[in-house]
Parts: C-alpha cells; structure tokens; sequence
C-alpha cells in the first residue's frame, strides 16, 4: 500500500501490488478503502480513487455480477475493495431517516424560493418603459433549443435581470459555422455540471410567470473551443481556427431538457423575456 495514512486522503492510494479484498483481482484505478476517523473510532472514513478520461467512450467490460455482502468489522478496514467490490456500510437508522428528510426538503426548498423570486418579478414588472434590446441567434440541437449571442450583447443581457428584455432572433444559417457550433452547444449540454444556469420566462402581461407551465431552465455555456476535439466528430464537423474562433467569441444559451416534439425557429422573430439566475 503507498501513501502514510489513511485519514488524509491526498496520501491514500494502492501499489501496483494490491488486490481486492473480495476478488482478489489487482485493485488497478478503480477502488475504494475503508478506515476508521482517528477522533472516533465509532466512525468511518471513505477513501475513493478512479481516473476520468475524455474521449470516446470504451465499451463496458462484461463481468459476472458479485451480490455485495454487509460491512465487516474489522476485517474489511485497511483494506482496497474494487469499486464494484466494496461491501455495503449500513448507516443507523435515525441517520437514514435524517437524510431522506433532507432529501425530501431539499427540491421543496428550491422551489419555494423561486415561487418567490417570480412571484416579485410579477409584481414590479411595468409595461411603461421601452425595455432594451439584444440579438441573438436561435436554433434546435439535439433536441434543445440553442440561442447564441456575442459577447457583448450576453453582458447587455445579463445586466437587465429580472426585467423586461426584447430579442431580436433571427433563425441559424443551414450549413453554416454558426450551426456547427450550435450542434457543439447541444451535445456540450449534457455534460456541463459547473454553469450558470437561468430561468426565462416568455414575457406576456396577461400571463404570469408560473414554473410548471411557462418558465423554462436554460444553461449558459461558454469558451466551447475546449470542448471541440470531444464533440466534432459526434457533431458531425470538423475543428478549424474558424470554429473554434466562433466558440470563443460567443455565448450559448442551451435549453435545460429537450423540447417535446419537433420545433422549428422562425426566420426572424421578436421576443420578450424576463430572466433570473436560478
């Protein structure tokens, strides 16, 4: 076993040597350990290790399926576990209970709060004022609806949240760069944990906004040029200092959930939105 000890993480990880406690196969990248917290002995610490790699995704080695048997004490501590190996660690009782509690409130929570973010948004919208106008760029990839915006006009956006906010669109060109990179965004969309994500609501004075029927979640994903060797071929494009140059200089606004159905941008429109950052 390298590393000094078990508690510090950073230092915990298996020799070229070490076998899995239940199969007796080489640990390899995949693992996972088991030890006590030094302060209470009562307590454990997971240790977990694995290697991500970008690119294509490899087919699943066929392995015959181990059932998982309960946590030994002590002779599963100290030890490496194949992840697909590791025993199961049963939690006490009151402990389950208050995690499925938290669970429970958790989404309840969020979605109080945004009743209320949109029920003030509702409230001190007027209809008075000639709000400001963006252009933007719209089309449907992979079943998402993508808009794309430069980034000059996305910081004139973003500094009217929560107001009325005109959107001069006008429909991708077929077959052109814009397109390719809308296809990029969409299939980028999937993958993106760490965005900024918003809420948009198509702004009418006779309907107001209501989550469950005409507020939507969209990702904003920007600098795809890092994405382009990932999504090109799956995208149906090739990388070039053009596209990546357009992924760089612009913004997309990618929908959270594919649209039901098939829809079709219009040549050009005109739209009103509110949006917050959700």
């Amino acid at each position: 076993m390298d590393g000094r000890t078990a508690g510090n993480r950073m230092d915990v990880r298996p020799s070229r040597d070490d076998r899995c406690a239940e199969c007796g196969d080489v640990v390899a990248d995949a693992w996972v350990l088991y030890a006590q917290k030094p302060e209470d002995p009562q307590g454990l610490i997971s240790h977990f290790g694995g290697i991500i790699k970008a690119g294509p995704a490899e087919p699943k080695l066929k392995r015959p399926e181990r059932p998982r048997r309960d946590f030994r004490y002590p002779e599963d501590l100290g030890v490496y576990f194949h992840s697909r190996c590791a025993p199961r660690v049963k939690l006490p009782e009151k402990l389950q209970e208050e995690i499925t509690e938290l669970l429970a409130e958790g989404p309840f929570a969020a979605y109080e709060k945004a009743l209320e973010r949109w029920a003030k948004v509702g409230r001190e919208i007027g209809t008075d004022v000639t709000p400001p106008r963006c252009q933007a760029h719209v089309t449907s990839a992979e079943g998402r609806r993508v808009f794309t915006m430069t980034r000059t006009e996305w910081e004139r956006l973003r500094a009217h949240e929560g107001k009325i906010v005109e959107i001069d669109l006008e429909r991708v060109p077929s077959g052109s760069l814009a397109e390719s990179a809308s296809a990029i965004a969409g299939l980028a969309a999937d993958c993106s944990v760490h965005v900024e994500r918003i809420e948009v609501w198509r702004y009418d004075a006779k309907d107001q906004p209501t989550l469950y029927r005409n507020v939507h979640n969209y990702l904003v994903l920007q600098n795809l040029s890092r994405r382009l060797k990932i999504f090109a071929d799956r995208a149906s494009t090739q990388d070039s200092r053009e596209l990546r140059k357009h992924l760089r200089e612009h913004v997309f606004i990618v929908k959270e959930r594919p649209d039901k159905g098939r829809w079709e941008p219009k040549m050009r429109a005109l739209e009103r939105i509110v949006f917050l950052n959700s």
